[in-house]
């Protein structure tokens, strides 16, 4: 003899079956509400670094406009910002100090401007420990640059 089944019925014990098995997973996850993410340092950029230097404008004392093997250093002002100085006693020393706003690239550990920066843009590339510096002028005494160089 066969047994009718009854549809309604089937379906509404595999939703309860359902509902009772989600109730069961969530109650046992952990709660990720409280926990803040991980901040990426920007630490790893910090350094000197020996490149090339490309002045576009005058500078004083000099008619150069390209400097190879130029040196920069790159200190951390804080957890948002890196300052970007020259070295000093050489022709191209007179280039504008430069504190830009970055940030830390989740994957692959580069760190990079924030879109909008005024002072300019810079990347450190975690891979080849390598750097590209571009300023924009934001008053009359300063000088743009671009750089690029590896760390030291």
């Amino acid at each position: 003899m066969m047994r009718k089944v009854n549809v309604k019925q089937t379906m509404q014990r595999l939703f309860l079956l359902m509902l009772v098995g989600t109730v069961t997973l969530n109650g046992c996850s952990k709660d990720d509400d409280t926990e803040q993410p991980e901040t990426k340092s920007i630490d790893v950029a910090i350094g000197t670094y020996q490149g090339k230097l490309t002045v576009w404008g005058d500078l004083p004392n000099t008619d150069e406009d390209e400097f190879f093997d130029a040196v920069i250093t790159v200190t951390k002002v804080d957890n948002e910002h890196l300052k970007v100085t020259v070295k000093t006693g050489e022709p191209y020393s007179a280039i504008t100090e430069k504190t830009i706003k970055v940030r830390a690239e989740e994957y692959l550990g580069d760190i990079y401007h924030v879109i909008g920066d005024l002072q300019g843009s810079f990347w450190y590339h975690a891979d080849t420990k390598t750097v590209d510096i571009s300023t924009n002028k934001q008053r009359e005494t300063d000088i743009h640059y671009t750089f690029e160089g590896a760390k030291q």
